[in-house]
């Protein structure tokens, strides 16, 4: 269990920590020169039922709350000291809102300085702590009496502890690593040294880590979990980290340990507020400080729809940040005002990669955030994907918006795989589309070939590289693959090479367009390697030029014209008779030149050149200076001859 002590300066808290632990959490100079604390202190304490217990010692003094936030995010329960002969004061309340804000799951209170009160004025301040504690997270929570200079209590108190222990819930499983650091420093004989409670996911010696926001990369050279060395830690535990190849400078705190590729930086997010009621609004568009994990940035809220939040409302925003954090849905915190400093409230993350906000589009965003606040991964995902139109979401993606892990994920994305809700497209990292937008998607390209067909239906259908364009330009291109796959297999549309067209959809040629088609296909397969001009051709037919050249380029579709280099135009009968020829001729020699290829062919020389590269391209004949070779025909390369 990690404990974070709370309360008002000089209320005891240090000194508490060092008589339930024996170490003494001030580790700075000037904290034990002016009796204060000023930065974060750490101690660890071992009941003798096996349990250990990780005390983060804050600050107390308004001056450094601040320092007090980086360490209160991922305690498990607040230890809130409050002086019998002073009771509650300003820091006793702030601390107090700022765990229940984080929703830190449980609490105990320490009244200490015991001693120094008469026993009637100690049941008194137990009155106020009950009345200030109703409808809170402590309501019911142990009120114990203490004294560190005579050491009364402290056996009480850590009977109480052992119980809160028993009581931490297990850190939600299937999450990807996060470590928040709220110390960096270099030891003699071992490099630089992280601490910070692990949040979630596992780390073990020998792994590579990321440090964000930077994207430096290092490797974890060795762990201790409460001061003793180990192989793995695991979420909810206090650790520090050896890394291997990265100076301690390098990393601060606030930033965040997390496996490679993992988790995504963001100056976005999409969130959920809450004000405290003692404190004044927030205006639209105002600067506040926003504190998460162990991080303090400054940033601006944009609100949704409102010019203002008054005090102990709740409302929707945005927050742009004035630089990168890593965040994800669900992590709560804290909002403080710049000057004079304050806390003004908190909230919840909704959505750490959201796009900007628009005003248009306010009930939408409204709608959508309420869904992902849901506390259901599979409808959170829902909504993710939705949001995505139709490029769909991979893994890689999925995982940084939610921190869920790839077993994790697949498990939510089942309900909705299994209900056709969301379809997937297998590939390296399948990837998740919406299945409502993926079918009017379809319904819509259907509705663009029907209108194309009926104002060309002598046009077999529209090429592939146009619909991409026009549905697909910013997709990856597995999505569109699957979609005329999907279209197909339901008999929507039909592929052939590279053109598609309703499925249904057939060319017909009745009557004049009949008449004029089989006139240009006998035309070219009369001539033969001598083809004619198409212009040439139009001109002695009675259809206006616009329907002779779609049957004509009806008939290169369809495969009975062949166009080849230079744009020139033969029966596909014509080709095929002059491989044959080649094939024949080799039998008399391997080679030709393009004087003999001409006498071969009986073609000009304007269309040898371009017959001899068709040959190439498909492996009748190969160049070799001025002859080509003639290669042998598929079957005798088949059986080796």
């Amino acid at each position: 269990m990690v404990v974070g002590t709370a309360g008002h300066i000089d209320h005891g808290k240090s000194l508490l920590v060092k008589s339930l632990t024996g170490t003494d959490p001030d580790r700075l100079k000037e904290e034990k020169e002016r009796g204060i604390t000023i930065d974060l202190g750490f101690a660890s304490l071992g009941l003798p039922d096996g349990t250990l217990i990780g005390f983060i010692d804050v600050p107390g003094h308004e001056r450094f709350v601040r320092n007090m936030l980086a360490g209160v995010g991922g305690i498990d329960l607040a230890l809130l000291v409050v002086a019998a002969d002073e009771s509650i004061k300003p820091q006793t309340r702030e601390h107090f809102d700022i765990c229940r804000l984080l929703r830190i799951p449980q609490g105990i209170v320490a009244l200490t300085k015991a001693d120094l009160v008469e026993p009637d004025i100690l049941d008194l301040v137990r009155l106020e702590l009950r009345e200030f504690l109703a409808g809170s997270f402590m309501e019911e929570a142990p009120l114990v009496a203490v004294s560190a200079k005579t050491g009364a209590g402290l056996e009480n108190l850590k009977g109480a502890l052992a119980d809160a222990a028993g009581r931490v819930p297990a850190r939600p499983s299937g999450t990807v690593l996060r470590l928040p650091v709220d110390r960096s420093f270099s030891v003699r004989g071992f490099g630089t040294v992280v601490t910070g409670t692990l949040i979630s996911g596992h780390i073990a010696t020998g792994e590579d880590v990321e440090i964000l926001p930077a994207g430096l990369r290092a490797r974890v050279r060795g762990l201790e979990v409460f001061g003793n060395s180990c192989a793995e830690a695991l979420a909810g535990q206090r650790i520090a980290v050896n890394l291997q190849g990265v100076e301690a400078p390098s990393v601060v705190r606030g930033d965040i340990l997390a496996s490679p590729g993992n988790l995504a930086t963001t100056r976005l997010l999409d969130v959920r507020l809450e004000l405290l009621s003692g404190e004044e609004g927030l205006e639209h568009l105002a600067w506040v400080r926003f504190h998460h994990q162990a991080s303090e940035v400054m940033g601006r809220v944009r609100l949704a729809g409102k010019d203002r939040v008054h005090p102990g409302e709740s409302g929707l925003a945005q927050i742009r940040l004035s630089r990168p954090v890593v965040a994800l849905p669900g992590d709560r915190f804290i909002l403080r005002r710049p000057s004079p400093p304050a806390t003004l409230g908190g909230g919840v993350i909704l959505d750490n990669l959201p796009r900007k906000m628009r005003p248009a589009e306010l009930s939408q965003i409204r709608r959508r955030l309420e869904v992902l606040g849901s506390d259901d991964p599979s409808t959170r995902l829902r909504e993710l994907i939705r949001g995505a139109a139709r490029g769909g979401m991979d893994h890689p993606g999925l995982r940084a918006r939610t921190g869920l892990d790839l077993p994790a994920l697949r498990a939510a994305l089942e309900p909705s795989l299994s209900s056709g809700e969301i379809l997937q497209v297998p590939g390296e990292h399948p990837r998740y589309l919406d299945g409502a937008f993926f079918r009017s998607l379809m319904d819509e390209v259907v509705g663009v070939l029907r209108d194309f067909h009926r104002a060309n239906p002598l046009q077999m259908g529209l090429s592939k590289e146009e619909v991409r364009s026009r549905f697909f330009r910013r997709e990856p291109g597995e999505v569109f693959r699957h979609f005329l796959e999907e279209a197909a297999r339901e008999k929507k549309l039909r592929v052939e090479k590279d053109l598609v067209a309703l499925h249904e959809h057939r060319v017909s040629l009745d009557g004049a367009d009949a008449g004029v088609s089989a006139q240009i296909e006998g035309a070219y397969k009369v001539a033969g390697l001598n083809p004619p001009e198409l212009e040439e051709l139009a001109a002695t037919l009675t259809l206006p030029r616009k329907k002779v050249d779609e049957i004509f380029f009806l008939l290169l579709k369809r495969g009975s014209l062949v166009k080849i280099n230079e744009g020139r135009v033969f029966h596909a009968a014509a080709l095929e008779a002059l491989k044959q020829k080649m094939w024949d001729y080799r039998r008399t020699s391997e080679t030709i030149d393009i004087a003999t290829f001409k006498d071969l062919s009986g073609t000009s020389r304007k269309n040898a050149i371009p017959l001899l590269e068709h040959l190439d391209a498909l492996r009748v004949t190969r160049r070799s200076g001025n002859h080509r070779l003639i290669l042998p025909p598929p079957s005798a390369r088949a059986s080796g001859v």
